[in-house]
């Protein structure tokens, strides 16, 4: 894609007028169909079912807590009620966290991402000379043949595939 501005064939080309390179990526595609962010999202995933597993435990042993209950006479009723509501406050403490912390990790690791994506989109630009580059959900229209997201879901593909460089 080439765009020249000038206003009349007979008017000398003004020296801004250079010659643009446009492509556009669909960045949404880009970061989805990306290997690492399939692998992090799976890790994530683990992370989230074994804290799960976790959570599920501790709910189990506050139901069994609360069973045993009805079972006690008053005065141990009222010293297991002291422990059980503790254990509950503990029990929604560790949920929030694991929660929280979950989602802090998503989010550090799509920025993370991100910032990989925007270096490789850089990088690839540079190499090819292109002007400008924009994600699709910028665009009202662009032809096909100036979609770059294959080719760049490729090279991200690539790098993230090859193993580090060994230090000599």
């Amino acid at each position: 894609f080439v765009l020249v501005c000038c206003t009349s064939h007979l008017a000398p080309r003004p020296s801004w007028a250079a010659e643009l390179k446009i492509g556009y990526v669909n960045l949404a595609k880009l970061f989805d169909d990306y290997q690492r962010t399939k692998e992090s999202e799976r890790v994530l995933e683990q992370k989230g079912a074994q804290k799960q597993a976790q959570l599920k435990g501790q709910a189990d042993e506050l139901k069994k807590l609360r069973d045993a209950l009805e079972l006690l006479n008053a005065q141990a009723r009222e010293t297991k009620v002291k422990e059980i509501e503790e254990k509950s406050d503990a029990f929604q403490q560790l949920k929030t966290r694991t929660e929280r912390d979950l989602v802090r990790e998503r989010n550090q690791m799509a920025k993370t991402i991100l910032d990989e994506i925007e270096k490789t989109v850089t990088d690839y630009a540079k190499a090819n000379s292109f002007s400008l580059v924009v994600d699709q959900r910028s665009l009202l229209y662009g032809q096909e043949a100036y979609d770059l997201t294959d080719e760049l879901l490729k090279a991200l593909n690539a790098r993230y595939a090859k193993p580090p460089a060994k230090p000599q």
